[in-house]
């Protein structure tokens, strides 16, 4: 075999499997802004929580945020959830303070998710400053970040360029305190038009610059 056109073909498979690597990585982006976050996101819908009774709920719990479905679960035990709120607004925590509660099972491809998000007492009554962590994965990738001082309208949300497997939050007892972490109004999305034409159009981009690179490599090595 010509050894330029061994070296030209080991070159274009190293860039196919490099393109083929970027395009599989996710981008995760933290808002903290729901304002923010909304303008970057379509058909957004809001679950409230304000339908459940403040009684313990078992685990998992199957949800409805307008047309998009998912799952709720608290663990690594199986106690369930004990919602909690004020008035008529539920806001929803695990039984157990050491509980990690996870989003899940979305449906109809859901790339953007977040809420308001605090620490409660035993009682589940809000608790000020509390610190609360959050992870969002998307594939093999993952995102975490650390909500500290929480107040009752703390949000935080997580927007992937790619549809979410999973958001998680819990609490983080740094100074012996304990509390439950809660969340309340939990939304989700999928991206803004725009957002999605930028991510279109730089695919297309690439794919033509392949795809002429590829050309003139093969006309050069034919001449």
């Amino acid at each position: 075999m010509n050894s330029s056109l061994f070296l030209t073909r080991k070159l274009l498979a190293a860039c196919a499997v490099t393109m083929a690597a970027s395009a599989a990585h996710a981008d995760i982006t933290v808002f903290t802004d729901r304002a923010a976050f909304l303008n970057a996101v379509s058909g957004s819908a809001t679950d409230t929580f304000d339908d459940l009774a403040m009684v313990e709920t078992g685990s998992p719990l199957s949800r409805l945020a307008g047309a998009y479905t998912y799952q709720v679960s608290a663990g690594p035990g199986d106690s369930g959830f004990y919602p909690s709120g004020s008035g008529g607004d539920i806001w929803l925590s695990g039984t157990m303070s050491s509980d990690v509660i996870t989003f899940n099972a979305f449906s109809s491809g859901v790339f953007g998710f977040g809420g308001n998000f605090f620490g409660t007492d035993s009682f589940g009554a809000f608790m000020p400053d509390r610190t609360i962590v959050l992870s969002a994965v998307s594939g093999a990738d993952s995102e975490t970040f650390t909500l500290s001082n929480a107040s009752q309208d703390a949000f935080v949300a997580f927007l992937s360029d790619r549809p979410l497997t999973s958001v998680s939050f819990q609490n983080m007892e740094d100074d012996g305190t304990v509390y439950w972490a809660a969340a309340n109004n939990v939304v989700m999305a999928v991206p803004e038009p725009a957002t999605w034409s930028m991510l279109l159009g730089g695919l297309g981009v690439a794919a033509l610059a392949r795809r002429r690179s590829l050309t003139s490599k093969q006309a050069k090595t034919v001449a």
